[in-house]
């Protein structure tokens, strides 16, 4: 495909009526996490809670991360048509954001030589033989609690989301003949909006229940317009198990999850403690928004390339250059001392973002076949935001705790850098052992006919546009 063939296919897109749904629900979606995505360890610390429990709190939601996306796919390939649980999980996420509004503020107070004596008892408690210390305690335990409750819930429902209606969209995209990269880069323009809206409201309020009502409302939007998703077409597995396992322990599967487990990793500790990093650097609320404003653009036009780039050079050259701008994305952070020089750093994200995610993403409608979509992007999504994230957050944070934030910038450059060139030396090196068995696809890298869905080999656009039969 030539360039000028590209934006003639987008054009194309672009006007087509069957696809608007897609990109309208994108739009919505997007905006609904984007609006809060930032703000959220802002506003764990002005609930009153330290890093280590933002730590805490992250990892519990990626451990909890490594259970519900496959049950959701799983759901979803066994009931064929799920566009109703769909719309149920994606407007519960809407009351479960809403929720985040009743948190309660937690207290923290420093005691030296100066006021210890004065802090001894707390004159407002009902107990007059309670200390203040205690009374504090309790309040910030009661905040910890109850928000991390509200965050896992809304992690859970809102994964699901993600997982059914990215499987969804897949689905169509073989049934179809929908371009995955097209419609996922209309989200972008919700999360352009949106993370500044966001970060404007979180300053000028002084708070941060306005950003979750939107949220709320933006959520049970998004499932109000899932009822005009398609997916009749999609029967219900028989088989699921033994197509699961059929796929999954293939050679190139494998090495394609060990690198999505990769960007988890740095997924997670950036997501984590970039943003309380940029905060102590002196970064108001306003600029942590426009953190994602100002890689979005650069995010839509990559995520549209990226269906060029896959049919001119393949899917695995495109995720090792997204874990290369993870390991720059790495070292740049660690030289900031100007909290508004993260702006340039983050047009890296929108590579990971625009072009690893969405390279992943269209490589696993090639890999797996309709009957296991759901439950594949489920895995997907256990292996990039559960056992991968969690591990970066982790091991990331108890680097943090020890070395602080500079050197666990350096440690996690050094990491991206091998992980890139691993991937690209093992699948390399996969690929000419097996360079006999490969065939030619069809030059525009679409995938070759399945009998009856059952191809026993593991479709290929990586290098050379082949498939490996086994």
């Amino acid at each position: 495909m030539t360039f000028f063939e590209g934006i003639k296919d987008f054009l194309k897109d672009l006007f087509n009526p069957q696809a608007l749904i897609f990109k309208c629900i994108y739009v919505l979606l997007l905006a609904a996490v984007v609006i809060i995505w930032p703000q959220f360890t802002i506003h764990q610390k002005a609930l009153g809670l330290t890093e280590y429990q933002t730590g805490i709190i992250s990892t519990v939601t990626s451990t909890v991360a490594i259970f519900y996306p496959i049950c959701s796919g799983i759901i979803g390939d066994k009931v064929g048509n799920f566009r109703i649980p769909m719309v149920v999980v994606s407007m519960t996420t809407g009351v479960i954001a809403f929720l985040f509004t009743w948190v309660p503020v937690g207290q923290s107070i420093v005691l030296n030589a100066s006021n210890a004596t004065d802090l001894i008892y707390d004159t407002n408690s009902s107990d007059p033989n309670k200390t203040m210390v205690e009374v504090v305690a309790n309040k910030q335990a009661l905040t910890f609690w109850t928000y991390i409750a509200i965050r896992t819930l809304f992690a859970v429902f809102q994964g699901a989301t993600f997982t059914l209606y990215d499987a969804a969209v897949m689905a169509n995209t073989q049934n179809s003949n929908i371009n995955y990269g097209y419609q996922r880069s209309w989200g972008t323009i919700g999360a352009i909006a949106s993370s500044y809206l966001g970060g404007v409201i979180a300053e000028n309020t002084g708070g941060f229940n306005e950003i979750f009502y939107a949220s709320a409302v933006l959520h049970v939007a998004t499932g109000i317009a899932m009822l005009g998703v398609k997916i009749d077409f999609k029967i219900p597995a028989t088989s699921l198990t033994k197509d699961l396992l059929l796929y999954f322990f293939k050679a190139e599967v494998l090495l394609f999850f060990g690198a999505i487990a990769s960007a988890g990793m740095f997924v997670g500790y950036l997501e984590t403690f970039m943003y309380r990093y940029l905060f102590a650097l002196g970064a108001t609320p306003f600029l942590i928004g426009l953190t994602v404003t100002v890689g979005a653009p650069f995010e839509f036009v990559l995520t549209i390339a990226a269906s060029y780039f896959t049919k001119r050079i393949g899917y695995v050259p495109l995720i090792v250059f997204g874990l290369l701008a993870y390991g720059i994305r790495f070292l740049g952070l660690s030289f900031l001392q100007d909290p508004w020089w993260v702006l340039p750093l983050e047009a890296l994200d929108s590579v990971a973002n625009g072009l690893l995610n969405t390279a992943a993403i269209m490589y696993c409608a090639v890999l797996f076949p309709t009957q296991v979509i759901a439950s594949f992007r489920g895995v997907f999504a256990i292996i990039y935001f559960g056992a991968g994230r969690l591990v970066g957050i982790t091991v990331g944070s108890e680097i943090r705790e020890q070395l602080g934030h500079v050197i666990t910038f350096w440690i996690w450059a050094c990491v991206a850098f091998v992980c890139a060139i691993s991937y690209y030396l093992a699948f390399t090196a996969m690929k000419n052992h097996k360079s006999s068995n490969f065939s030619l696809k069809d030059v525009h890298g679409r995938e070759e006919t399945r009998n009856n869905e059952k191809l026993k080999g593991i479709s290929n656009d990586a290098f050379d546009a082949i498939t490996v039969h086994e």
